[in-house]
């Protein structure tokens, strides 16, 4: 979903912050491309960190109408799913609004932008989450309350992630410093990983395998896109403190190292996430 984009402004929604001195080219230059194809152009998301009110009343206006269509959706029949979407428009409009580095909801480029509000919102959220509810195959006892749990419970453990490193980077004397301690001791990416659970919980809430797709699709963008792009944002930024960091550190799942091993599970997330999509025709009544 997102390429590894190089740059020295803002901060990574993964880890770390900001440095006065500019560091040095990472090896093997800034561009990357996946096959044949210079994704740099087409899927940036770190962008320019200057002013963006423009760009971000955008962002948001469409962020807003996505939801909004969303809860339209679902409101009559499932009031849970409703409380799920405000929460996340709520926090995504923080996250927007909170900072001008760009973010996946409010990229630094038109291609990624595009992106986001025309395959990944509408495919993965509205058609498998809203759209097709309406014959449910998950119905064991109490399925929406485990839902819930698991959203809540992602939402709570990426959110102290995120407070907890933005509270380290307001003292003084870790400035220029990565961030490296706290659940990110675990893994490179706390954050991610409660999104995980996040939208596993919603899945359930939702009552579909249409629905569950979409944290299995979240494992595979993660592991192949978002993640490499955050990495590749610390290796530069961080030079000094990132390679022992990432040598010693889970990527997206605690204890789960290897790189090799990751990119396996990320394709067979994909293939199995392909697979149960295609039940998603019948579940949409």
């Amino acid at each position: 979903m997102q390429e590894p984009l190089l740059s020295t402004t803002g901060a990574a929604r993964g880890a770390g912050n900001d440095t006065d001195a500019p560091p040095p080219k990472a090896p093997g230059g800034t561009s990357l491309a996946y096959g044949c194809i210079p994704c740099e152009k087409l899927l940036i998301w770190r962008g320019d960190g200057s002013s963006r009110v423009l760009w971000k009343s955008i962002c948001s206006f469409v962020l807003v109408a996505e939801i909004g269509y969303y809860i339209y959706l679902v409101y009559e029949h499932f009031p849970l799913l409703v409380v799920f979407a405000l929460f996340s428009l709520a926090k995504f409009l923080v996250e927007t609004w909170g900072q001008d580095t760009p973010t996946w909801v409010c990229p630094g480029g038109i291609g990624m932008f595009l992106f986001i509000y025309v395959v990944i919102i509408p495919g993965l959220l509205l058609y498998p989450n809203g759209v097709c509810t309406k014959n449910q195959d998950i119905t064991f006892p109490y399925h929406s309350v485990l839902g819930g749990l698991l959203f809540f419970g992602g939402s709570c453990y990426a959110l102290s992630y995120e407070v907890g490193r933005f509270r380290w980077k307001q003292d003084p004397a870790n400035k220029g410093k990565l961030h490296t301690i706290g659940l990110a001791q675990y893994c490179i990416h706390p954050n991610y990983l409660g999104d995980l659970f996040t939208y596993t919980g919603w899945g359930l809430a939702a009552g579909t395998t249409c629905a569950i797709t979409t944290p299995i699709f979240m494992v595979w963008s993660f592991l192949v896109f978002v993640c490499p792009n955050s990495d590749a944002y610390l290796a530069q930024r961080y030079w000094r403190e990132w390679p022992d960091y990432e040598a010693k550190t889970a990527t997206l799942i605690p204890f789960f190292r290897s790189k090799v091993l990751s990119q396996v599970l990320a394709w067979v997330a994909f293939a199995v996430g392909g697979w149960l999509y295609g039940s998603c025709a019948g579940q949409c009544g």
